[in-house]
């Protein structure tokens, strides 16, 4: 057998060649010549006492920086959806000995339509019968299964090996699947968005506009309020959701002929009011792309009276013209406002002008939406009578 010597930088190193050339021995060779060398510190060592207590202090920091990965209020929710889970495994001991460390598909399957679906019917069927929304049912779902993420539980459910997250499996979604049908046949109907009204719109914006322009707003709240500005306007004058919007970059922006519309944009508005340029995020909820279009007037309720203040502002042609601020800084960050951020500062604008009825993000569509409806049956009728 013989030495095989190998260069590594300056050093030198010998290795024996591997006792055959399979895969795995050739692997392992190459894994050697590559590895970069680990020269060991002459670290004190620690008594057994203290390194059990500094990994029960690091445990203990990392779960709490974990908990704090999601907001308050969905921590909340998933406790309590994992307790009454764990509470009805309880009273099932003498009979299914299985925890939320070993449930099973099958558990979940009893568990739902036999415990959840009949204690949280809340919404009303056509004939008046109280059944359990199936949003509420797939939320349920959704926070169960990142609780058994947590719990260590990950992956896709292995029915051979009874291994992974028992809400990752096929009985489950298709059960899911399932009850969506059967509550469509009983005739319930999911509640749409609360509709944020044009009056409501043109009160919100006249509201921000009045205090970016007063001269006691300091700058940086000048510059959080141009970007809100901006996007509602923007949400409401294009009906795009909220992670399109909030991601929408310069370059997106385009003439009706499809020409690049930056130059008539930056560093001024070259566009005349009556304008429609033609907004075409890089994706939407379907992943196939689309478009919408924006007319560009010059009232408070429109995108123009916003875009030139908040475009000067915030954003060069490749960054979005919407950012979110960077944690624990007053800089904004080098990505895109997403459609939790969105909610969250609607949220907050309508609560400082207690206008706040349960509206999100899809409330500017669905508001947006009627109005249009509207508008055309006044427009209807109006060619009827003449």
């Amino acid at each position: 057998m013989c030495n095989v010597t190998a260069s590594c930088h300056s050093s030198t190193c010998t290795l024996q060649a591997p006792p055959s050339l399979d895969a795995s021995s050739l692997t392992q060779l190459y894994s050697n010549l590559c590895a970069t060398p680990i020269n060991s510190s002459n670290a004190p060592q620690l008594s057994r006492q203290a390194v059990a207590d500094l990994y029960g202090k690091g445990l203990a920091a990392a779960a709490d920086l974990q908990r704090k990965a999601v907001k308050p209020d969905t921590q909340k929710t998933r406790q309590v959806a994992i307790r009454e889970l764990a509470d009805w495994l309880q009273s099932k001991q003498t009979a299914c000995n299985r925890t939320v460390l070993t449930i099973i598909p099958e558990d979940i399957l009893v568990y739902f339509t036999q415990h959840w679906l009949p204690n949280h019917a809340g919404s009303m069927t056509a004939d008046g019968e109280l059944i359990a929304a199936p949003g509420s049912l797939s939320s349920t779902k959704s926070h169960l299964s990142s609780t058994f993420e947590q719990l260590g539980r990950t992956g896709d459910w292995d029915s051979a090996n009874q291994t992974g997250n028992p809400m990752l499996s096929a009985q489950v979604r298709t059960m899911l699947k399932g009850y969506g049908n059967h509550a469509t046949q009983l005739g319930y109907q999911k509640k749409g968005a609360v509709p944020l009204t044009e009056a409501e719109m043109q009160l919100l914006l006249q509201s921000m506009l009045q205090t970016c322009n007063s001269s006691r707003t300091d700058p940086h709240q000048q510059m959080i309020l141009l970007r809100d500005g901006m996007l509602f306007s923007l949400l409401w004058q294009s009906c795009l959701r909220g992670f399109n919007a909030g991601a929408l970059r310069l370059d997106n922006i385009v003439l009706p002929t499809g020409a690049n519309a930056v130059p008539y944009l930056v560093p001024e508005l070259r566009l005349q009011a009556g304008a429609v340029p033609h907004l075409l995020p890089d994706t939407t909820k379907n992943k196939k792309g689309g478009h919408c279009k924006i007319t560009l007037t010059r009232d408070v309720m429109r995108f123009s009276t916003w875009f030139q203040m908040a475009v000067h502002h915030h954003a060069a042609a490749g960054q979005p013209i919407t950012r979110p601020l960077g944690v624990g800084t007053k800089q904004f960050a080098e990505k895109p406002m997403t459609c939790s951020n969105a909610w969250a500062r609607l949220t907050k604008c309508l609560k400082a002008l207690d206008m706040y009825t349960g509206q999100s993000v899809h409330s500017t569509r669905r508001g947006n939406m009627i109005h249009r409806q509207q508008h055309l049956q006044r427009n209807w009728r109006g060619c009827n009578v003449q």
